[in-house]
């Protein structure tokens, strides 16, 4: 197995600078992955009212949509021609520059605007590919630049060229000098797998998993109960009004139903792998595929949670904090999901290879005083709390129980909080703050002098 080093924060290393500059256009058939969802929402709209249309036509009556066939395609023939002319102006004025030391990006279409976006400044870099992109072979770039200023997107390359000029970016990000034209050369992945030769598979998800994961929750588990009894209760008293009664769990459906789909769609054949700079990169979707880079000195805090059913096959869900990235990235998948399901095995791969040095195992849990059951009498037996000189950790929980780490270095600030009969009973919540994200990293009810140690 192919080890890489452990990840260091990005610095620049002074050597001569190279002569490359390479000037490049978006793909040509950027028009058409930009256009087509307004050619889309048109159709939509005159084949929806296309009845109303016909019916107030000259000369009164119905009229079929065969007589009047050439109104809605002459609509379309120019909602099309408007909608590849404006994208080809967009494509031909847009151009990018990548030199020994930044990447410009000039728009010149009505007005002009450039965008420089230094090697230094780089954090990391995203490859999303959308359904229609994706059939057409292309990809945009999504490169993000912290809070230094906002992030720029190159839309769109060839597939192959935007995981090349991925990786060529990360590389200067992180200092090393290799040349921008022959980094056209490297072997890259494909469109389902976003993985080279080079890369270093940690954890893949299997769909099998996947599916099964988003059927054992404790939601689905609880609307499937409540339909069956009411089901079950009309059919066996014969009182068809008692089965009407199963529209009330519509909404709630339909919701789940949602999240359900949202799921599958963002998190399928989710795989992490290591490049060999020593970065980590997530890749998954199902109609659309979007890779996101992950610095592994930007990582803040994680969190580790296991539903109640989970806990029978094993399962569990890693989610993390990273400093400047958004909630959600580019197409609604989440940014900060560093595991959907897997098992302890790929927990514990995970976090090796996020923080080396964690013995996670190796850290003393301390349960919370017996007098904090006056507050959590159901579930204070799953609460407790542990550090070392590294890092500090929170778990506790009964329907889903969670494990939150946050290194020594990362937390921003602390706060300790009493209620009034917490205050009463001589307990306090210690909460590390980190940057905003989905990890809450707070150790409850600890007795009130080890809070303040």
């Amino acid at each position: 197995m192919t080890q890489y080093p452990d990840h260091e924060p990005f610095h620049v290393v002074e050597s001569e600078p190279t002569q490359d500059r390479l000037l490049e256009h978006p793909h040509p058939l950027t028009p058409i992955a930009k256009s087509w969802i307004a050619i889309v929402a048109v159709g939509y709209f005159i084949l929806r009212d296309a009845p109303d249309l016909l019916r107030e036509a000259p000369n009164g009556g119905w009229r079929t949509l065969a007589d009047y066939w050439y109104i809605p395609m002459g609509l379309m023939a120019v909602v099309l021609m408007i909608s590849l002319l404006a994208g080809y102006l967009t494509w031909r004025f847009t151009s990018f520059i990548i030199d020994d030391q930044q990447v410009l990006i000039e728009r010149n279409f009505i007005s002009k605007r450039s965008e420089r976006v230094a090697f230094t400044k780089i954090q990391s870099v995203d490859v999303t590919q959308p359904l229609v992109a994706r059939l057409l072979g292309l990809a945009a770039l999504r490169i993000d630049v912290g809070g230094s200023g906002s992030n720029a997107n190159i839309e769109y390359l060839s597939r192959k060229r935007a995981y090349q000029l991925r990786d060529y970016l990360i590389t200067r990000a992180h200092g090393k000098h290799t040349g921008v034209i022959s980094s056209a050369q490297t072997p890259v992945g494909t469109a389902f797998v976003d993985a080279s030769a080079t890369d270093l598979r940690i954890v893949a998800v299997p769909p099998s998993r996947l599916l099964a994961s988003m059927i054992v929750t404790n939601s689905t588990i609880i609307i499937l109960i409540l339909i069956t009894v009411t089901v079950g209760f009309a059919i066996w008293r014969d009182q068809p009004l008692a089965l009407a009664s199963t529209s009330l769990l519509l909404p709630w459906l339909l919701g789940m139903a949602a999240y359900l789909l949202n799921r599958m769609r963002n998190e399928w054949n989710f795989t992490l792998t290591m490049t060999p700079d020593g970065g980590l990169r997530t890749a998954s979707g199902l109609t659309s595929l979007t890779s996101q880079t992950i610095p592994r000195n930007r990582v803040q805090a994680l969190d580790i949670s296991q539903p109640l059913l989970w806990r029978i096959m094993g399962w569990y869900r890693v989610r993390i904090d990273v400093l400047g990235l958004e909630l959600e990235a580019s197409g609604n998948v989440p940014a900060n999901l560093l595991l959907p399901v897997g098992h302890k095995s790929d927990v514990e791969l995970v976090l090796k290879t996020l923080w080396p040095r964690l013995a996670l195992n190796a850290i003393e849990m301390h349960p919370i005083p017996r007098r904090a059951r006056w507050l959590r009498w159901f579930d204070a037996q799953t609460f407790s709390w542990g550090f070392d000189e590294r890092v500090l950790v929170a778990a506790g929980g009964l329907l889903r129980r969670r494990t939150s780490i946050v290194p020594h270095a990362r937390v921003q600030s602390v706060r300790i909080s009493q209620g009034i009969i917490q205050r009463r009973l001589a307990l306090a919540d210690l909460q590390a703050h980190t940057t905003p994200g989905p990890v809450d990293v707070v150790c409850r009810h600890l007795d009130h002098s080890a809070a303040r140690s």
